[in-house]
């Protein structure tokens, strides 16, 4: 069986914000409403803006490492190229400084949030509902994982446990293979079926809006491809390749201006997508088990 931990290994990455909500006590709604048993209302514990910088910064974390990794069939980690490991880890400690700046600025306004909500909450403010020490409340860690076969020399595991255990793992291996190949097309469809979209002309004339967005999120796939394509998917290689040359490092500023440009472009890519379209409906490979 091929070794996919020979080409990579998996990540684990795990953020957690305080969420700044707590339901509504139901003795309090009786109060307010007749109705009460047919509501289960929250109350938000401190302005909401004042949590957004963090919550963007956490997206930002996770939709980056999207962007460098293949999807493993466990949940809440992901693979990542062996090329890519370093690059992964420095850009993470980047991230991870920036959250606990945005962090470190919400717990020093924390008290002036708490008080303001007295005035807003009203009757329904508890002092109960904030935690004393919130900074804790806060996590942004991560692991790099690398998985084996079960080992059963040890007499740890009973033969037909290790048996079951051990196909098992081969099992998720093959997954892990299938599923990275096949979101690495997806997610290469998504981004012709994206563009070729734009290039559309509506009943009555018009065009949709070509963002700067359409363009660039091609060159970011184009910078980590042959570092993620490790299964070496050389049908989804040739249209890559193909989609470069069909760009040839022009930008959305450029199709937008130059109508030879934009037609181009356009047929180029509507041959890259129905090829893409074929590819996406191959059967998923099976890894052959010796």
């Amino acid at each position: 069986m091929e070794n996919i931990f020979e080409k990579g290994c998996i990540v684990q990455l795990s953020i957690s914000m305080w969420g700044a909500r707590r339901k509504i006590d139901q003795g309090k709604l009786a109060k307010m409403t007749m109705n009460h048993q047919w509501l289960h209302a929250t109350k938000k514990l401190v302005d909401p803006e004042s949590l957004k910088p963090i919550a963007k910064l956490a997206g930002s974390a996770r939709l980056y490492l999207s962007t460098v990794s293949l999807p493993f069939p466990i949940h809440g980690m992901v693979f990542v190229p062996k090329d890519l490991i370093t690059r992964v880890d420095e850009k993470l400690q980047e991230l991870q400084t920036d959250f606990e700046s945005k962090v470190e600025d919400f717990v020093s306004r924390y008290p002036t949030l708490r008080d303001s909500a007295i005035v807003y909450l009203g009757e329904l403010f508890n002092q109960l509902d904030y935690p004393v020490e919130v900074r804790n409340r806060f996590r942004f860690e991560w692991r790099f994982v690398a998985l084996d076969v079960p080992n059963g020399r040890f007499g740890l595991l009973a033969p037909e446990v290790y048996e079951r255990e051990k196909q098992k793992f081969f099992q998720t291996m093959e997954e892990a293979r299938e599923l990275a190949v096949h979101s690495l097309r997806e997610e290469f469809g998504q981004l012709v079926e994206h563009i070729c979209e734009r290039f559309a002309v509506g009943s009555g004339g018009e065009t949709k809006k070509f963002q700067k967005s359409t363009v660039s999120n091609f060159y970011q796939f184009f910078e980590n491809f042959k570092d993620r394509n490790v299964f070496d998917d050389q049908g989804l290689a040739e249209l890559v390749e193909h989609a470069q040359a069909v760009l040839d490092g022009t930008s959305a500023e450029m199709i937008r201006e130059n109508g030879y440009l934009k037609q181009r472009i356009h047929g180029g890519m509507q041959t890259v997508q129905e090829k893409v379209q074929e590819l996406l409906k191959q059967p998923r490979r099976k890894i052959v088990m010796n």
